[in-house]
């Protein structure tokens, strides 16, 4: 195989990527492979480990179940790292949102936000969602409880967080600024747009702010992104492969498909259902890779080199790397009814999974990532109907297409779509950042970078519209701690 020695040491390297994988939470049930390509996409933003130690207090936060209900006394404990090591009394609090994932003190012991509270001797907070981590309310996590997960009770959260601490007379007179990357970004406008007195400022990275439900365009920027930074040869393999397997769907051939991707005996190759969970998860596959892509360290051209050595044939080359993404399992367990069954089953087994997030994008956000724009790649076989069907089978009747249109609309009614009305928030997306396509008009736009591209640290390998980004926010903060 051509550049065998090269394409071996590439493996290697992006060995520690390939996080994916298909193995039991329990004895019980495994995670299928739809539900870990989602919860993928929906990781933490990837920072360097820290050179410096840093000492990080875990502390834990009185918070009211349901915070605009004075009848309902229940509450619960919000866990909230802090970082005191550069604070001076009276200092600033920087606080960095987190989204729906589990919080850990990287974010607040290295990157760009922890640089600026550097220079301005700040104390550096993360506060932890409701229903992630080990920041969970109540359980089981049915629909009945889940009412009580909303981005309007996360944000209360953060109030009263902020509330507690300046009572505290080291934090009184502080000044309160926050920041936030993907989901905890649009909470970072949303807060200056529900609460804009309790902050001076807020930046937002990579935030998605207009609601949508059939969020089409999301592949076709993932697709671009691969052609420029990977190069046509890798968008057409990917192109030619699923093209492949879905007209072999197509002509009755699922069986030779089923064989061919190495699917689980419990896949059904004639249920429309779970033909789009298999290419849908295929694509959020290679969306996972490319969300947080560094174009300086060629990342993307890295993978499709990897993609194309493992055949010259582009449909087995493609099996082979979405197999290896995914840790090489006995076999690929996706399947639709699977998915639905694992979400039922983590109602009242809670494993720190996605069913937190996945009824918020069912009840307030959509951003159901379909196929229906052609112009990517990834085929046409997973329609926004998949997850709108899977919002109906697991969250019930009250989540029909119509009624999770209606409560989406409600959102962008509520917070402005793409143009909210806030003052003081510096907002900035990748160029290549699916996401970028629901974020704000006014936003500063990074070329060729991807989702939350600009949270790390000022580097020499910034590009200079990168480093540009990052020294505007420097200065805006500045601004408005003056």
């Amino acid at each position: 195989m051509k550049y065998f020695p090269v394409v071996l040491a590439l493996l290697v390297s992006l060995a520690s990527a390939a996080t994916l994988r298909d193995s039991p939470v329990s004895d019980e049930i495994a995670i299928p492979v739809f539900v870990q390509t989602l919860n993928q996409l929906h990781r933490g933003p990837p920072l360097p480990p820290s050179t410096k130690r840093a000492n990080v207090e875990t502390r834990w936060f009185n918070q009211s179940l349901d915070n605009f209900d004075d009848t309902n006394e229940n509450v619960w404990e919000q866990r909230v790292l802090i970082n005191e090591d550069n604070f001076v009394d009276g200092s600033p609090i920087f606080i960095y949102l987190g989204g729906e994932w589990e919080i850990d003190p990287s974010a607040i012991t290295s990157g760009l936000w922890v640089d600026i509270a550097k220079e301005h001797n700040g104390s550096l907070v993360y506060t932890e969602h409701r229903f992630f981590g080990e920041s969970i309310p109540i359980t089981p996590l049915s629909t009945k409880n889940l009412k009580y997960q909303s981005v309007e009770q996360a944000l209360a959260d953060v109030v009263n967080v902020i509330k507690v601490l300046k009572e505290e007379d080291k934090y009184k007179d502080s000044k309160v600024v926050i920041s936030g990357c993907s989901y905890s970004a649009s909470m970072a406008v949303w807060f200056k747009h529900l609460y804009p007195d309790v902050i001076v400022g807020s930046w937002a990275s990579s935030a998605p702010l207009e609601a949508i439900v059939d969020f089409s365009g999301f592949m076709e920027v993932v697709g671009r992104a691969y052609r420029q930074l990977g190069g046509d040869y890798c968008y057409d393999l990917i192109d030619n492969a699923t093209s492949y397997y879905e007209k072999l769907f197509q002509t009755g051939q699922g069986a030779k498909a089923k064989k061919l991707l190495n699917l689980c005996d419990s896949f059904d190759e004639n249920n429309e259902k779970d033909q789009w969970q298999i290419f849908s998860s295929i694509a959020n596959i290679f969306a996972g890779i490319a969300q947080y892509q560094k174009p300086e360290n060629y990342d993307l051209a890295q993978y499709c080199s990897v993609l194309r050595s493992f055949d010259d044939d582009d449909a087995s080359a493609l099996s082979q790397f979405v197999q290896w993404r995914l840790g090489k399992p006995e076999c690929v367990n996706t399947r639709y009814q699977g998915s639905v069954d694992y979400y039922k089953w983590s109602k009242y087994n809670y494993d720190g999974s996605g069913l937190g997030w996945f009824y918020q994008t069912c009840r307030q956000f959509g951003w159901f990532q379909s196929s229906a724009n052609k112009n990517h790649p990834f085929g046409s076989t997973f329609p926004a109907t998949l997850y709108t069907d899977t919002c109906n089978d697991v969250f019930g009747s009250k989540f029909t297409l119509a009624k999770i249109d209606e409560y989406i609309q409600a959102t962008n009614k509520k917070y402005g779509g793409k143009n909210p009305a806030v003052e003081n928030v510096y907002m900035t997306h990748g160029g290549l950042d699916g996401w970028s396509l629901v974020g704000s008009d006014s936003a500063t736009i990074i070329p060729q970078a991807s989702h939350c591209s600009d949270s790390g640290s000022i580097s020499p390998t910034d590009s200079a519209a990168l480093r540009a980004a990052k020294e505007r926010l420097i200065v805006l903060v500045r601004e408005w701690l003056a």
